[in-house]
């Protein structure tokens, strides 16, 4: 409907705070009656949700005067009117809000212009001109919220201009430009209203064309009608309102004597606020100048044919001429607003209009509508306004002959005019073939409707009927976007359905003739049972033993077997693996290739349909592995260990990472267990934890790349209760021939070694249990308001106290009990913190864990951030690109927190240690590469991290040190941000305290002003995607700090490594633009390397080419 008919005025003629008043007037019926129609009372009100100043020392007093206005006065001091009014009127979906934003004269910075109306795509440039020069930096915003910073030597001719290209409807709010450190007082205050369409359209498509509105009217984007500036009326601002009047049919009278002079009119969106027509200047209390008129004097007369300008109407023309520019004659008859083409469907009897102005005045007679054959209409009707004649045709059933060029001609007295538009007759359209069926399932068929048709397009919607085959019943009916396929639900299943579809195309009478149906069979029922892959190992350098399981439902199992997919990205090749029998849960999957990444998933089908996939597992087919190791022998130590002794294999390919044990009860029908030993000097092991009294196999095999041969297998029992070897190893030294002095001296030692180890962890353990009697139950931190926060433990909970808030705040997390975790070896440490490897309990499971614990002696900022974490940590939720967190235990007043284990460290460490150039040089020239990664697992820890990111940012976080050595690499080679100790629940995070700082990951805004937002995570993102296709190199190696804080800002950026490929260092590039919003939000940069992963081109390069370097590490810079 059209624009609610709400003025807002601002008096500013009156220099004293105490006589300045707001006024807000409703030129609509019934307006301000509360309950009726027209709905609430007119309000008028200061914002402060954008722009917070000072309260007023005492309150603003409201006053109505009747129902169609209201003003606001009781203004005691010039703080209170810096800021927005809002005035609200109107009911339902025609609510409006017109909004008067004022600047105080006294600012340091003032707006060239207050309003600015752009349209959608448009440059919109704010400029504030500067009234009391500051030799700091001018910070911008919108509605609020940190924009961008200019600094002062940026002024151009004493402005400061912003420019915001492409702008869209969600551009528009307030802006503000402020020096650094200034206060709020002193800002420049802007209002950007960015129109829905592009310059001249408007609808929801943004395809109609605005009607062209005159006298600086504005084309409203969502029903195209003319909001007239105050002192204009009429459907596109024809009409000039006499002097001092306003409102949309000039009913309103400005107060006062004179006139609209110093009063700024606020109308609803899109027009905004401006002067009075004939006025201009920031206070609207000066004339237009000559040639000027309307509101804030932006127009131009250009009378013609004698015409004066009038500064607040325009052309002032003579007698016998009218127009904007009294550029038409009274006396000729004219054609006005007659459309160029018109479009009808075939078969339909339309209703055309014509409307035309002149003296003598047009009747209904004067009017008629030629066909193109000639024939003559005569209009049926014909409304007479003011301004013009509306002569309406009745057209007779349209055929297709009727296309062409027609024409409405007037004529009267004083001439005649004509004008020629042409009609478009359009068929409608009618399908030529039958829908195709795309896919079916049990209950349902995914139908393809649209087909070839003969007849007109476009097709605006699809009609589709179906119903059972030789059924009598109802068909039923769905409509359909054309470029949508149908998915026919609730079906039953194996029924044939009969379906056929009609098209229609846009106007009245556009839809065509059934087309011919066809028939479609449902399936019979799909399995609905996910499998869960158990587990998979390597037998053999191409084979792989893979272990499913289903759900346990109720009922028969509805499915005739299963099928595996093995998916090899690197070279595109996919393998589908049948197991016929539906009870089967194990298969060995022969043939496959060495060295290779395989994507694993398992699904049930029934018939042809296929039920839901398991979740995908990636599997790495280790390179074919090094020869058995020889001579392995077993000896009984006690009844609960057996001592294992081998000889490495001949000749390996290459160093041996670690050996692989075998265990298994001789007569046992379970699976054998596995254990490593990672110290690939030593040959031989302990292994404890056996049953007395009991036979077990055992065998051993290398790794190299990945795993070697089998050993022969070798039987040896435990002892019986209590009993226990005496000279285990020389034993086992006689019963081998080939066995030397030096055997023996070295199964000593590793024994001696393991002893001293175990000895070493209990004696770690028990100081870490004794040291947690020491410490406090209760402990504090500062919260990010500057709160003191108590920290207490109950069952399950972590309450935050914050201090003088009443009401604590209970953090629920999941609780392990002390008596479940078994702490095993320490991981690493930190300044405040240690993180130690252990085996927990839950929900009736073992598994691996980390564990974090603060040290004795850590600070109150410590033990902020370590709760900090934790809160992070359950706020986040699970996602399996973070490190996610598995419980949290208090024990004598202290906190652990349980996390997930990743058996490969950090992501810097482990790029770093695929320099296979500096590990191994004779592997790599063998081989030809550079690292042990290949190009797609590197694409693939940027990807893996980039959703971890793009879900932290959707949950409102902001990390802060993002970087490789934050990221752990988990079970199959996923990355995992991790980390939380300073991530922030906020949107913008302003960091006030001081603190080491990962100044090489750090936004400019971030060093500039301890800003950090999403986007300064974007900036970090960028680096650690250089670390990954470096290899793990020092950011800006070789540069200082100091440095950095200078070139950055002057557009330094590093250079594109030689093995990156142009798309993934433009993606680098676009993290770090110096501006915030212009760089790529994280659902973007996810979107973009999955994009990458799919296309299969190498896009970091991994070969050893000539003159090949590995990017600088620099452990003390990376410490800065």
């Amino acid at each position: 409907g059209a624009a609610v008919d709400l003025t807002l005025l601002a008096d500013l003629r009156l220099t004293e705070p105490q006589r300045f008043f707001l006024t807000c007037v409703s030129g609509e019926a019934g307006a301000g009656r509360g309950s009726d129609a027209w709905g609430s009372p007119l309000l008028l009100e200061k914002d402060d949700r954008i722009v917070r100043t000072p309260r007023p020392w005492q309150p603003l007093h409201l006053t109505r005067n009747g129902s169609r206005q209201v003003t606001l006065r009781g203004f005691s001091q010039p703080s209170d009117l810096v800021g927005v009014f809002s005035c609200v009127g109107g009911a339902g979906a025609r609510r409006t809000r017109v909004l008067y934003v004022h600047n105080s004269p006294g600012a340091h910075l003032l707006p060239d212009k207050v309003t600015h109306t752009v349209n959608k795509g448009d440059t919109a440039v704010l400029s504030a001109w500067v009234r009391k020069e500051k030799q700091t930096d001018v910070i911008w915003k919108s509605n609020g919220s940190y924009f961008y910073t200019l600094d002062w030597h940026e002024a151009q001719e004493g402005r400061f201009l912003l420019q915001l290209p492409n702008v869209q409807p969600s551009s528009s709010g307030i802006y503000s430009a402020t020096y650094l450190e200034a206060s709020p007082l002193g800002s420049a205050f802007f209002r950007l209203i960015v129109r829905g369409c592009e310059a001249g359209h408007w609808g929801q498509d943004c395809t109609k064309e605005c009607p062209g509105c005159l006298h600086g009217g504005v084309c409203h984007d969502q029903d195209g009608e003319c909001v007239c500036p105050p002192g204009f009326t009429g459907t596109r601002c024809e009409q000039a309102c006499r002097e001092g009047r306003f409102g949309q049919s000039c009913q309103e009278q400005c107060p006062g004597t004179s006139g609209c002079r110093g009063l700024t009119f606020c109308l609803p969106d899109p027009y905004g606020c401006s002067c009075g027509s004939g006025w201009r200047g920031s206070q609207c209390q000066e004339a237009c100048a000559p040639g000027h008129f309307g509101a804030d004097c932006h127009l131009q007369c250009q009378c013609q044919n004698g015409g004066t300008c009038d500064r607040f109407s325009g052309c002032v023309c003579p007698s016998g001429w009218h127009g904007v520019h009294c550029e038409k004659s009274d006396r000729i008859p004219q054609i006005l607003d007659m459309v160029s083409e018109l479009e009808f469907n075939l078969e339909t009897t339309p209703r055309i209009n014509c409307a035309a102005a002149g003296n003598p005045f047009p009747v209904r007679g004067s009017v008629e509508l030629r066909k193109p054959d000639g024939t003559v209409l005569l209009s049926t009707k014909a409304i007479v306004e003011p301004d013009r004649t509306t002569a309406e045709f009745e057209v007779p059933r349209l055929a297709l002959g009727d296309s062409g060029l027609w024409e409405c001609r007037v004529s009267t007295s004083g001439g005649q005019d004509s004008r020629r538009f042409r009609v478009n007759v359009k068929v409608p359209p009618v399908p030529l073939t039958a829908p195709r069926l795309l896919a079916k399932q049990s209950r349902q068929l995914v139908v393809s409707p649209l087909v070839s048709f003969s007849g007109d397009g476009p097709i605006a919607s699809v009609r589709l009927h179906y119903r059972p085959q030789d059924s009598t019943m109802a068909w039923s009916t769905i409509v359909v976007d054309p470029s949508e396929n149908v998915t026919l639900m609730n079906l039953r299943p194996k029924t044939g359905y009969s379906v056929r579809v009609q098209l229609s195309r846009p106007g009245e009478g556009g839809e065509g003739a059934w087309g011919p149906p066809t028939l479609m069979t449902t399936d019979c029922p799909e399995p609905l049972l996910q499998p869960w892959l158990e587990g998979w190992h390597v037998e053999g350098p191409d084979r792989l033993r893979v272990s499913w399981s289903l759900p346990s439902v109720p009922g028969p199992l509805v499915g005739d077997g299963f099928l595996l997919r093995l998916w090899d990205g690197a070279r595109g090749q996919e393998r589908r693996e049948n197991v016929s029998s539906p009870q089967a849960r194990t298969t060995l999957l022969t043939g496959l290739t060495p060295g290779t990444h395989y994507q694993l998933d398992v699904r049930l089908y029934h018939c042809t349909l296929l039920g839901p996939a398991s979740p995908a597992a990636r599997v790495l087919l280790p390179p074919s592995g090094p020869p058995a190791p020889r001579h392995l022998h077993a000896q009984a130590l006690s009844d609960s260990e057996i001592q294992l002794v081998w000889q490495r294999p001949e000749a390996p390919a290459g160093p041996i990472s670690k050996y692989i044990v075998e265990v298994q009860v001789a007569e046992g029908s379970g699976d054998p267990l596995w254990m490593d030993v990672d110290r690939p000097e030593e040959t031989s092991t302990v292994v404890r934890g056996l049953n007395a009294s009991t036979r077990y196999l055992f065998r051993v095999r290398a790794s190299v790349q990945g795993p070697g041969d089998w050993s022969d297998m070798v039987e040896e029992s435990t002892l019986s209760n209590g009993l226990q070897s005496e000279g285990p190893v020389q034993e086992v030294q006689a019963a081998e021939e080939g066995l030397d002095q030096q055997l023996v001296l070295a199964v000593v030692g590793s024994v001696s070694a393991t002893c001293l180890t175990i000895l070493a962890a209990l004696l770690t353990l028990a100081c870490i249990r004794r040291s947690c009697l020491h410490r406090r139950r209760t402990f504090t931190y500062q919260s990010g308001s500057g709160e003191e926060t108590i920290l207490q433990f109950s069952s399950g909970t972590l309450t935050l106290t914050r201090r003088p808030k009443p009401q604590p705040e209970p953090l629920n997390y999941p609780v392990l009990e002390w008596e479940d975790i078994t702490f095993e070896d320490l991981i690493g440490e930190g300044n405040f913190g240690q993180v130690i490897r252990a085996m927990i309990k839950k929900d009736g499971l073992k598994m691996n864990a980390a564990i974090k614990m603060l040290k004795e002696y850590a600070s109150e900022n410590d033990h902020r951030d370590f709760a900090g974490e934790l809160e992070v940590l359950c706020k986040l939720g699970h996602h399996p690109n973070i490190i996610n967190l598995l419980g949290a235990c208090e024990n004598r007043g202290y906190l652990y927190i349980a996390i997930e284990y990743a058996p490969y460290g950090n992501l810097l460490d482990f790029l770093r240690k695929s320099r296979v150039l500096e590990t191994d040089p004779a592997f790599a020239r063998e081989h030809g590469t550079a690292s042990t990664l290949s190009s797609r697992q590197l694409l693939r820890f940027a990807s893996d991290a980039a959703n971890g990111m793009q879900y932290l940012s959707e949950k409102q976080f902001i990390h802060r040190d993002l970087a490789a050595r934050n990221v752990l690499v988990g079970e199959n080679l996923a990355s995992k941000i991790a980390d939380f100790g300073l991530s922030r629940g906020e949107e913008v995070y302003v960091k006030k305290t001081m603190g080491r700082l990962p100044v090489r990951w750090m936004a400019i805004e971030s060093l500039n002003y301890s800003v950090y937002t999403t986007k300064s995570d974007v900036w970090s993102f960028g680096v650690l995607l250089w670390e990954i296709v470096s290899l793990g190199g020092t950011p800006y190696c070789g540069m200082t700090c100091a440095e950095l804080y200078e070139k950055l800002p002057q557009g330094y950026r590093m250079e594109q490594p030689r093995n990156c490929d142009d798309e993934v260092y433009e993606l680098m590039r676009q993290c770090w633009r110096d501006r915030p919003y212009e760089r790529p939000p994280f659902a973007q940069i996810a979107l973009q390397l999955g994009r990458m992963l799919e296309a299969r081109k190498a896009y970091v390069n991994m070969s050893l080419f000539e003159n090949f370097t590995y990017a600088g590490i620099d452990a003390t810079a990376e410490e800065a």
